[in-house]
């Protein structure tokens, strides 16, 4: 996790930890293991923790939606692609054009497609310096 994404779940944490100070019980923050939903990623991701299931556009059913999840988590947790990806199970345009970019930053191939060499990316971890750097 880089630098700024550890400061931001720390104060995070610290704010939804006294959040009996700020409204009562009601306020407190979800458990981690709820799913997320393009909310931020200081949830854990695991949808699909393990395993490396070639994923891609067009695939259906509950265990092509557990993977999808699991990379849009993993997008949003583990790289410093610019865009929250909803967390939703869809491999729509959004989730394909951040995979894209991930596998280029990477220096692997850019097919779109979440297969053994990109799974080991995102669960490493890509970064980058500029956002929205095309290179």
């Amino acid at each position: 996790m880089n630098l700024r994404k550890q400061i931001i779940v720390t104060v995070a944490a610290t704010v939804l930890g006294s959040g009996l100070a700020f409204g009562g019980a009601a306020n407190a923050a979800a458990p981690a293991s709820a799913p997320l939903s393009g909310q931020g990623a200081a949830a854990s991701c695991n949808f699909y923790p393990t395993g490396t299931t070639l994923t891609k556009t067009g695939q259906t059913g509950d265990a092509a939606v557990k993977r999808i999840k699991q990379v849009q988590c993993l997008i949003n947790q583990n790289t410093s692609y610019p865009i929250l990806l909803d967390v939703d199970g869809k491999f729509g345009q959004k989730t394909y054009d951040a995979v894209i970019k991930v596998q280029q930053k990477a220096k692997i191939s850019d097919d779109g497609e979440v297969g053994v060499n990109t799974w080991g990316k995102l669960r490493a971890g890509v970064w980058w310096q500029t956002s929205l750097d095309a290179r």
